[in-house]
Protein backbone atom coordinates (compact mmCIF):
# COMPACT_ATOMS: atom_id res chain seq x y z
CA UNK A 1 0.00 0.00 0.00
CA UNK A 2 0.82 3.64 -0.30
CA UNK A 3 0.21 5.25 3.08
CA UNK A 4 0.13 8.89 4.14
CA UNK A 5 0.74 9.16 7.88
CA UNK A 6 -0.29 12.55 9.24
CA UNK A 7 0.79 13.37 12.79
CA UNK A 8 2.82 15.56 15.05
CA UNK A 9 6.42 14.63 14.33
CA UNK A 10 7.35 17.65 16.43
CA UNK A 11 10.35 18.87 14.48
CA UNK A 12 10.48 21.97 16.68
CA UNK A 13 11.84 19.76 19.46
CA UNK A 14 14.78 18.73 17.28
CA UNK A 15 14.61 14.99 17.87
CA UNK A 16 13.71 15.13 21.55
CA UNK A 17 10.70 12.91 20.87
CA UNK A 18 12.57 10.27 18.88
CA UNK A 19 10.62 7.57 20.77
CA UNK A 20 7.18 8.99 19.81
CA UNK A 21 4.60 6.37 18.86
CA UNK A 22 3.92 8.03 15.50
CA UNK A 23 7.52 7.36 14.49
CA UNK A 24 7.30 3.71 15.57
CA UNK A 25 4.11 3.25 13.59
CA UNK A 26 5.80 4.67 10.50
CA UNK A 27 8.61 2.16 11.03
CA UNK A 28 6.11 -0.67 11.34
CA UNK A 29 4.35 0.15 8.08
CA UNK A 30 7.66 0.42 6.21
CA UNK A 31 8.99 -2.82 7.68
CA UNK A 32 5.77 -4.52 6.58
CA UNK A 33 6.57 -3.55 3.01
CA UNK A 34 4.53 -0.39 2.49
CA UNK A 35 5.58 2.99 1.16
CA UNK A 36 4.96 5.71 3.72
CA UNK A 37 4.85 9.48 3.32
CA UNK A 38 5.00 11.19 6.70
CA UNK A 39 3.34 14.59 7.02
CA UNK A 40 3.80 16.65 10.19
CA UNK A 41 0.71 18.84 10.19
CA UNK A 42 1.73 21.05 13.10
CA UNK A 43 5.21 21.67 11.78
CA UNK A 44 3.93 22.59 8.33
CA UNK A 45 1.39 24.95 9.91
CA UNK A 46 4.04 26.48 12.15
CA UNK A 47 6.43 27.14 9.29
CA UNK A 48 3.73 29.04 7.44
CA UNK A 49 3.09 31.33 10.39
CA UNK A 50 5.71 34.05 10.48
CA UNK A 51 6.29 33.91 14.23
CA UNK A 52 5.03 30.39 14.84
CA UNK A 53 1.82 31.65 16.44
CA UNK A 54 -1.77 32.08 15.42
CA UNK A 55 -3.75 30.00 12.94
CA UNK A 56 -2.50 31.45 9.64
CA UNK A 57 -0.63 28.24 8.89
CA UNK A 58 -3.52 25.85 9.43
CA UNK A 59 -5.02 26.43 6.00
CA UNK A 60 -1.58 26.05 4.46
CA UNK A 61 -1.11 22.67 6.16
CA UNK A 62 -4.45 21.49 4.80
CA UNK A 63 -3.62 22.68 1.30
CA UNK A 64 -0.24 20.96 1.43
CA UNK A 65 -1.83 17.68 2.50
CA UNK A 66 -4.22 17.83 -0.43
CA UNK A 67 -1.28 18.53 -2.75
CA UNK A 68 0.73 15.65 -1.28
CA UNK A 69 -2.15 13.21 -1.73
CA UNK A 70 -2.71 14.41 -5.30
CA UNK A 71 0.91 13.61 -6.10
CA UNK A 72 1.16 10.37 -4.13
CA UNK A 73 -2.40 8.96 -4.43
CA UNK A 74 -2.36 6.99 -1.17
CA UNK A 75 -4.47 3.92 -0.56
CA UNK A 76 -4.63 4.68 3.17
CA UNK A 77 -4.67 7.95 5.10
CA UNK A 78 -3.71 7.60 8.77
CA UNK A 79 -4.53 10.59 11.00
CA UNK A 80 -2.45 10.37 14.17
CA UNK A 81 -3.70 13.18 16.44
CA UNK A 82 -3.67 15.32 13.31
CA UNK A 83 -5.44 18.21 14.98
CA UNK A 84 -4.56 20.76 12.30
CA UNK A 85 -6.34 18.78 9.59
CA UNK A 86 -9.92 19.86 8.98
CA UNK A 87 -12.73 17.41 8.31
CA UNK A 88 -13.49 19.25 5.07
CA UNK A 89 -9.95 18.46 3.91
CA UNK A 90 -10.59 14.75 4.45
CA UNK A 91 -13.88 15.04 2.58
CA UNK A 92 -12.06 16.73 -0.31
CA UNK A 93 -9.49 13.94 -0.38
CA UNK A 94 -12.26 11.37 -0.51
CA UNK A 95 -13.87 13.21 -3.42
CA UNK A 96 -10.59 13.20 -5.32
CA UNK A 97 -9.61 9.65 -4.34
CA UNK A 98 -12.83 7.61 -4.09
CA UNK A 99 -11.01 4.41 -3.05
CA UNK A 100 -9.14 6.13 -0.20
CA UNK A 101 -9.49 4.48 3.20
CA UNK A 102 -9.15 6.73 6.25
CA UNK A 103 -8.34 5.79 9.83
CA UNK A 104 -7.44 7.62 13.01
CA UNK A 105 -4.85 6.53 15.57
CA UNK A 106 -5.56 7.92 19.02
CA UNK A 107 -3.24 7.32 21.98
CA UNK A 108 -4.82 9.69 24.49
CA UNK A 109 -7.13 8.75 27.35
CA UNK A 110 -10.91 8.78 27.44
CA UNK A 111 -10.85 10.69 30.72
CA UNK A 112 -9.62 13.75 28.80
CA UNK A 113 -12.63 15.76 27.57
CA UNK A 114 -10.63 17.23 24.71
CA UNK A 115 -9.83 13.73 23.48
CA UNK A 116 -13.46 12.66 23.58
CA UNK A 117 -14.25 15.70 21.43
CA UNK A 118 -11.42 14.74 19.05
CA UNK A 119 -12.81 11.22 18.59
CA UNK A 120 -16.30 12.54 17.84
CA UNK A 121 -14.90 15.09 15.39
CA UNK A 122 -12.90 12.63 13.31
CA UNK A 123 -15.72 10.05 13.47
CA UNK A 124 -17.51 12.24 10.92
CA UNK A 125 -14.92 11.50 8.21
CA UNK A 126 -12.89 8.41 9.21
CA UNK A 127 -13.74 4.76 8.60
CA UNK A 128 -11.99 3.56 11.79
CA UNK A 129 -10.41 4.82 14.96
CA UNK A 130 -7.70 2.72 16.59
CA UNK A 131 -7.30 3.72 20.22
CA UNK A 132 -5.19 2.64 23.19
CA UNK A 133 -8.24 2.02 25.38
CA UNK A 134 -10.32 -1.14 25.10
CA UNK A 135 -13.79 -2.03 26.29
CA UNK A 136 -17.44 -1.46 25.58
CA UNK A 137 -17.26 2.29 26.00
CA UNK A 138 -15.79 2.49 22.49
CA UNK A 139 -19.22 1.66 21.13
CA UNK A 140 -20.53 5.10 22.09
CA UNK A 141 -18.26 6.64 19.44
CA UNK A 142 -19.41 4.31 16.66
CA UNK A 143 -21.61 5.63 13.87
CA UNK A 144 -23.07 3.97 10.78
CA UNK A 145 -19.85 4.93 8.93
CA UNK A 146 -17.28 4.78 11.73
CA UNK A 147 -16.06 1.89 13.92
CA UNK A 148 -13.40 1.56 16.61
CA UNK A 149 -10.87 -0.98 17.81
CA UNK A 150 -8.14 -1.24 20.42
CA UNK A 151 -4.42 -1.19 19.71
CA UNK A 152 -1.57 -1.32 22.27
CA UNK A 153 1.32 1.10 22.54
CA UNK A 154 4.00 -0.53 20.37
CA UNK A 155 7.61 -1.24 21.24
CA UNK A 156 10.21 -0.87 18.49
CA UNK A 157 13.57 -2.69 18.76
CA UNK A 158 15.28 0.15 16.89
CA UNK A 159 13.96 2.64 19.46
CA UNK A 160 13.72 0.74 22.75
CA UNK A 161 17.30 -0.52 22.62
CA UNK A 162 18.15 -0.75 26.34
CA UNK A 163 18.31 -3.99 28.31
CA UNK A 164 18.00 -2.86 31.91
CA UNK A 165 17.39 -6.44 33.04
CA UNK A 166 20.97 -7.31 32.11
CA UNK A 167 22.45 -4.80 34.59
CA UNK A 168 22.72 -4.99 38.35
CA UNK A 169 24.56 -1.80 39.27
CA UNK A 170 21.98 0.88 38.48
CA UNK A 171 22.05 3.85 40.88
CA UNK A 172 18.24 4.00 41.14
CA UNK A 173 15.87 1.27 42.24
CA UNK A 174 12.49 2.73 41.34
CA UNK A 175 11.73 5.11 38.46
CA UNK A 176 8.58 7.05 37.71
CA UNK A 177 8.34 9.79 35.11
CA UNK A 178 5.26 12.00 35.06
CA UNK A 179 4.28 15.28 33.47
CA UNK A 180 4.05 17.88 36.20
CA UNK A 181 2.92 16.76 39.64
CA UNK A 182 3.13 18.04 43.19
CA UNK A 183 2.86 16.20 46.49
CA UNK A 184 -0.79 17.30 46.70
CA UNK A 185 -1.99 15.77 43.40
CA UNK A 186 -3.28 12.18 43.40
CA UNK A 187 -0.24 10.81 41.57
CA UNK A 188 2.13 12.91 43.67
CA UNK A 189 0.55 11.66 46.89
CA UNK A 190 0.80 8.07 45.67
CA UNK A 191 4.50 8.43 44.88
CA UNK A 192 5.26 10.06 48.23
CA UNK A 193 3.36 7.31 50.02
CA UNK A 194 5.54 4.67 48.35
CA UNK A 195 8.62 6.50 49.65
CA UNK A 196 7.21 6.45 53.17
CA UNK A 197 6.38 2.75 53.07
CA UNK A 198 9.64 1.61 51.49
CA UNK A 199 12.23 4.18 52.62
CA UNK A 200 15.14 1.87 51.86
CA UNK A 201 14.62 2.15 48.08
CA UNK A 202 16.44 4.71 45.94
CA UNK A 203 13.84 6.70 44.03
CA UNK A 204 14.05 8.59 40.76
CA UNK A 205 10.87 10.60 40.31
CA UNK A 206 10.92 13.01 37.38
CA UNK A 207 8.20 15.59 36.89
CA UNK A 208 7.41 15.65 40.61
CA UNK A 209 8.03 18.87 42.54
CA UNK A 210 11.45 20.33 41.83
CA UNK A 211 12.66 17.47 39.62
CA UNK A 212 11.94 18.42 36.02
CA UNK A 213 10.40 16.16 33.43
CA UNK A 214 12.76 14.61 30.92
CA UNK A 215 12.89 14.26 27.17
CA UNK A 216 15.26 12.94 24.53
CA UNK A 217 18.24 10.87 25.58
CA UNK A 218 18.03 12.36 29.08
CA UNK A 219 14.85 10.34 29.46
CA UNK A 220 16.50 7.17 28.18
CA UNK A 221 19.49 7.81 30.47
CA UNK A 222 17.05 7.87 33.40
CA UNK A 223 15.57 4.54 32.30
CA UNK A 224 19.05 3.06 31.93
CA UNK A 225 19.94 4.17 35.46
CA UNK A 226 17.03 2.30 37.09
CA UNK A 227 16.12 -1.30 37.92
CA UNK A 228 12.34 -0.98 38.15
CA UNK A 229 9.71 1.44 36.88
CA UNK A 230 6.18 2.36 37.88
CA UNK A 231 3.65 2.77 35.07
CA UNK A 232 1.33 5.22 36.84
CA UNK A 233 -1.50 6.66 34.76
CA UNK A 234 -3.30 9.84 35.72
CA UNK A 235 -6.41 7.70 36.20
CA UNK A 236 -6.59 3.92 36.38
CA UNK A 237 -9.41 1.52 35.61
CA UNK A 238 -9.87 2.15 31.88
CA UNK A 239 -9.52 -1.25 30.16
CA UNK A 240 -5.97 -1.70 28.82
CA UNK A 241 -5.36 2.04 28.78
CA UNK A 242 -1.80 3.13 29.41
CA UNK A 243 0.34 6.01 28.35
CA UNK A 244 3.19 5.09 26.02
CA UNK A 245 5.40 5.00 29.12
CA UNK A 246 4.55 1.30 29.42
CA UNK A 247 6.12 0.53 26.04
CA UNK A 248 9.19 2.61 26.88
CA UNK A 249 9.71 0.96 30.28
CA UNK A 250 8.99 -2.63 29.29
CA UNK A 251 10.61 -2.25 25.88
CA UNK A 252 13.83 -1.10 27.53
CA UNK A 253 13.90 -3.91 30.07
CA UNK A 254 12.80 -2.38 33.35
CA UNK A 255 10.77 -4.51 35.74
CA UNK A 256 7.49 -2.65 35.35
CA UNK A 257 4.94 -2.26 38.14
CA UNK A 258 1.42 -2.15 36.67
CA UNK A 259 -1.96 -1.76 38.37
CA UNK A 260 -4.16 -4.83 37.98
CA UNK A 261 -7.09 -2.51 37.33
CA UNK A 262 -5.65 -1.82 33.86
CA UNK A 263 -6.45 -5.37 32.79
CA UNK A 264 -2.95 -6.04 31.54
CA UNK A 265 -2.77 -9.06 33.84
CA UNK A 266 -5.11 -10.77 31.37
CA UNK A 267 -2.42 -10.55 28.67
CA UNK A 268 0.78 -10.75 30.72
CA UNK A 269 1.53 -12.74 33.86
CA UNK A 270 3.27 -12.19 37.17
CA UNK A 271 6.26 -13.82 35.50
CA UNK A 272 6.54 -10.76 33.25
CA UNK A 273 5.30 -7.73 35.18
CA UNK A 274 4.97 -6.77 38.85
CA UNK A 275 1.19 -6.44 39.08
CA UNK A 276 -0.37 -4.85 42.14
CA UNK A 277 -3.92 -4.35 43.41
CA UNK A 278 -3.18 -1.52 45.81
CA UNK A 279 -0.31 0.32 47.41
CA UNK A 280 0.08 -2.39 50.06
CA UNK A 281 0.81 -5.03 47.41
CA UNK A 282 3.04 -2.62 45.52
CA UNK A 283 5.13 -1.91 48.63
CA UNK A 284 5.36 -5.61 49.45
CA UNK A 285 6.61 -6.48 45.97
CA UNK A 286 9.03 -3.57 45.90
CA UNK A 287 10.61 -4.78 49.16
CA UNK A 288 10.84 -8.31 47.75
CA UNK A 289 12.63 -7.27 44.56
CA UNK A 290 15.01 -4.99 46.46
CA UNK A 291 16.18 -8.09 48.30
CA UNK A 292 16.04 -10.44 45.31
CA UNK A 293 17.68 -8.70 42.39
CA UNK A 294 18.08 -11.94 40.45
CA UNK A 295 14.30 -12.32 40.41
CA UNK A 296 13.97 -8.71 39.31
CA UNK A 297 16.28 -9.40 36.39
CA UNK A 298 14.52 -12.64 35.43
CA UNK A 299 11.00 -11.22 35.40
CA UNK A 300 12.11 -7.99 33.70
CA UNK A 301 13.80 -10.05 30.98
CA UNK A 302 10.59 -12.03 30.49
CA UNK A 303 8.53 -8.86 30.31
CA UNK A 304 10.90 -7.28 27.83
CA UNK A 305 10.78 -10.33 25.57
CA UNK A 306 7.01 -10.73 25.76
CA UNK A 307 6.26 -7.05 25.19
CA UNK A 308 8.42 -6.93 22.07
CA UNK A 309 6.84 -10.20 20.89
CA UNK A 310 3.21 -9.31 21.60
CA UNK A 311 3.20 -5.56 20.96
CA UNK A 312 5.84 -4.91 18.31
CA UNK A 313 5.57 -1.96 15.95
CA UNK A 314 5.20 -4.38 13.03
CA UNK A 315 2.30 -6.27 14.63
CA UNK A 316 0.43 -3.10 15.57
CA UNK A 317 0.89 -1.77 12.03
CA UNK A 318 -0.15 -5.12 10.56
CA UNK A 319 -3.35 -5.16 12.61
CA UNK A 320 -4.26 -1.72 11.26
CA UNK A 321 -3.51 -2.97 7.75
CA UNK A 322 -5.67 -6.09 8.24
CA UNK A 323 -8.65 -4.09 9.45
CA UNK A 324 -8.37 -1.30 6.90
CA UNK A 325 -7.99 -3.72 4.00
CA UNK A 326 -11.06 -5.64 5.20
CA UNK A 327 -9.24 -8.95 5.19
CA UNK A 328 -9.28 -11.76 7.74
CA UNK A 329 -6.73 -11.22 10.49
CA UNK A 330 -3.38 -12.38 9.17
CA UNK A 331 -2.37 -13.87 12.52
CA UNK A 332 -3.38 -14.13 16.15
CA UNK A 333 -3.01 -11.00 18.24
CA UNK A 334 -2.50 -10.93 21.99
CA UNK A 335 -4.87 -7.99 22.46
CA UNK A 336 -8.67 -7.78 22.00
CA UNK A 337 -9.50 -7.47 18.31
CA UNK A 338 -13.20 -6.73 18.55
CA UNK A 339 -14.47 -4.10 16.11
CA UNK A 340 -16.94 -1.85 17.92
CA UNK A 341 -19.63 -0.98 15.41
CA UNK A 342 -22.81 1.06 15.46
CA UNK A 343 -25.75 -1.05 16.59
Amino acid sequence: MRIVLVGNFNEKRAGANFYATVRKLANGFVRNGHQVMSFSDRDVAREASKWGIGRAGDSHANERLIELCANFRPDLLVLFHADKIANETVRELRRRLPALRVCVVNIDALFLPENVARIHRFAEVADMTFITTAGERLREFATPTHSLSYIPNPADPSVETLQCFAENDQPADFLCTVGAETSTTPRGKFLREIEKRVPEARYAYYGLEERASLQGMDYFDAIASARMGLNLNREEGYPLYSSDRLAQYAGNGLLVFVARSTGYDEIFSDEEFAFYRDIDELAEKLRFFLKNDGERQRIARNGHERYHTFFSERLVARYIEDVMEGRPLSGSYAWPTEIHKHS
